[in-house]
């Protein structure tokens, strides 16, 4: 079985620990509202990983976020008096399973959303992943990706920068390298979609050429923004987005290809089909060391077995033979030494995230719900050497599906 998208692990974490409010909840609104918290908690953490549903109809998480919301700002938008009432213990999508723990309600929500985000990312492999396939399931697999692309966009932009950066590893999740790199590597596979689609409608070759190559951009925008980070946790992570920015320059140069022999410039033709040729032998290179490095990656990810992948290279020897062939019959053009430019800009098709917010603070906390909370009578929860304890891995549906026996064009079952 040989799916298509790599996909790190869920985030894993840790019961709610309340017994340290007792002094605290001194009336009946304030344990209204830690009981909210725990229930609409442990319901959205028992749903994530479920792959069978679709987080898009998933009420929990709205009815989480806005609970947690009010832990973090009051209704009227300032700083909440309860921020650093509890501690959050959660583990990382790269890393090991002994989780970072935080006195933050900032930090609960910005690891609430990242596992959303995966879940969507998740619900779009599942979904992709069987060859009966119609175009509602490509509507959904486009739809989740862009929605989870907003979701990092969102704790990337409005959340990350409240959180104390000086506790978080460069390949910690709401680290800005990674958050910047899954928003990049969820919007390169929305696009993917978008490149499968013209692919089987028969779009005009340089409109495809144009998207495969602003493709290829997103995969190594994502691929330089872990660069930086530890390579024991990314290494895995960065062959798959490497692998991807190579087969897409060489769909993008196979399809320039086709593009220049109509417009009879033959010997820019072969040139270009040449460096196709070059470039799908780099991506096959890639996926040998993707599948033989070490990674916190889930499933049996093969990009190099899957039939997308695997009739590209006879569809790029085709052409090259056929553009060898007419310019030996008919053009007789000399085959240049400089490679022709690509369209640097598609001018359709080009995807973007979709906007994500965190619903409103719930009207449960009013002015009066924050003063029932008498804060000022304990000194908070206590960070001990068992929160550190490793936590059990996350329940995750298996992504499951065949791909073995797609029959369209292009190979990929999203069309």
């Amino acid at each position: 079985m040989s799916h298509w998208f790599h996909r790190n692990c869920l985030k894993a974490t840790g019961p709610l620990d309340t017994k340290h409010l007792t002094p605290v909840l001194t009336s009946q609104k304030a344990n209204q509202i830690v009981n909210e918290l725990k229930q609409k908690r442990a319901q959205l953490i028992s749903k994530m990983g479920d792959l069978l549903s679709d987080p898009r109809s998933t009420p929990a998480i709205d009815e989480y976020l806005t609970i947690i919301r009010g832990f973090v700002q009051s209704a009227e938008g300032g700083a909440s008096p309860l921020q650093e009432l509890l501690k959050f213990r959660w583990t990382q999508s790269l890393g090991t399973r002994e989780p970072e723990v935080q006195k933050c309600a900032i930090y609960e929500v910005a690891n609430i959303c990242v596992n959303v985000g995966l879940w969507y990312m998740k619900r779009a492999a599942k979904v992709a992943s069987t060859n009966n396939y119609c175009e509602a399931d490509a509507k959904e697999v486009h739809t989740c990706l862009r929605t989870a692309a907003g979701v990092f966009e969102y704790v990337l932009d409005k959340v990350a920068p409240n959180l104390d950066g000086s506790q978080l590893e460069d390949w910690h999740d709401c680290a800005v390298p990674v958050l910047q790199a899954y928003k990049l590597e969820c919007t390169a596979e929305a696009q993917e979609v978008t490149v499968a689609r013209a692919i089987e409608l028969k779009h005009k070759p340089d409109l495809i050429s144009a998207l495969a190559h602003e493709t290829s951009k997103l995969f190594s925008d994502a691929d330089t923004s872990l660069r930086e980070c530890n390579t024991e946790y990314v290494t895995k992570w960065r062959r798959y987005l490497q692998s991807k920015i190579k087969f897409y320059a060489a769909y993008a140069r196979s399809f320039q290809g086709e593009f220049l022999l109509t417009q009879d410039k033959c010997g820019e033709s072969i040139k270009t089909l040449q460096e196709a040729q070059k470039l799908y032998k780099e991506a096959q290179g890639l996926c040998k060391q993707y599948e033989n490095a070490s990674g916190n990656a889930v499933g049996e990810v093969r990009p190099a077995k899957h039939p997308f992948f695997q009739k590209l290279g006879p569809i790029i020897d085709l052409r090259l033979q056929k553009s060898e062939r007419e310019n030996g019959f008919i053009y007789y053009q000399k085959v240049p030494e400089d490679l022709p430019e690509l369209e640097l800009k598609a001018t359709y098709g080009l995807v973007a995230p979709l906007p994500f917010e965190v619903p409103p603070v719930h009207p449960i906390f009013t002015e009066e719900a924050y003063k029932d909370f008498t804060i000022q009578q304990t000194p908070g929860p206590k960070i001990t050497s068992s929160d550190k304890d490793d936590l059990p891995p996350a329940k995750e549906t298996e992504i499951g599906g065949d791909t073995s026996n797609i029959k369209n064009d292009s190979g990929c079952s999203i069309q």
